[in-house]
């Protein structure tokens, strides 16, 4: 179980001496903070190591069962450690994606951005209405609020592996994901 920060709200003490100067520049949008407000440590995020070993079965079985989408499966992971965001650090989230030979996945988009190293397999990706094809070793970016999809041209499965920074939008509330029609 994770603990939520509790805010220490200091802007009374540290506006004290200069309420007048801040007055000036404030107005009805605009807010000066003299200082952030301070905030408990978070606990200590451990290293870790995940093994694929151990992942590749999980996502072949759930892929097989097809509950999320034909074909498909993805696992994220977190740390309960990172409290609210939900990721590996307070910043950022990794998972695996599963794609079975000739399928795809369902067009989305979300306001994170995506970093992916194809671990196996080859196919290719149409991101904003572009394709970009992808094999073993390769690395590429899907921005922030692009609409994508990854598609398996191969014979084998497709893994791809993927770090993303929902844990810093999950922290500010703002993480969103879209489904295309």
């Amino acid at each position: 179980m994770s603990k939520l920060l509790v805010r220490k709200d200091l802007q009374d003490q540290l506006r004290s001496n200069v309420g007048d100067m801040i007055k000036q520049i404030e107005s009805t949008d605009l807010k000066v903070v003299v200082y952030m407000e301070h905030t408990e440590q978070s606990p200590r995020v451990l290293p870790k190591v995940i093994k694929f070993k151990q992942v590749l079965p999980l996502l072949a079985k759930l892929a097989d069962e097809g509950q999320v989408e034909e074909g498909v499966a993805k696992v994220m992971f977190y740390s309960p450690s990172t409290g609210r965001s939900r990721g590996l650090t307070p910043n950022m989230m990794a998972g695996f994606q599963y794609i079975k030979p000739g399928m795809s996945t369902k067009p989305h988009s979300h306001n994170m951005a995506s970093i992916y190293i194809v671990v196996k397999g080859e196919g290719y990706s149409v991101i904003d209405g572009r394709e970009f094809r992808w094999e073993q070793g390769d690395v590429f970016v899907v921005p922030a609020n692009s609409e994508h999809s990854h598609t398996n041209t191969g014979t084998e499965e497709v893994i791809l592996f993927d770090v993303t920074d929902s844990g810093l939008l999950e922290n500010m509330g703002i993480l969103e994901f879209r489904e295309s029609e």
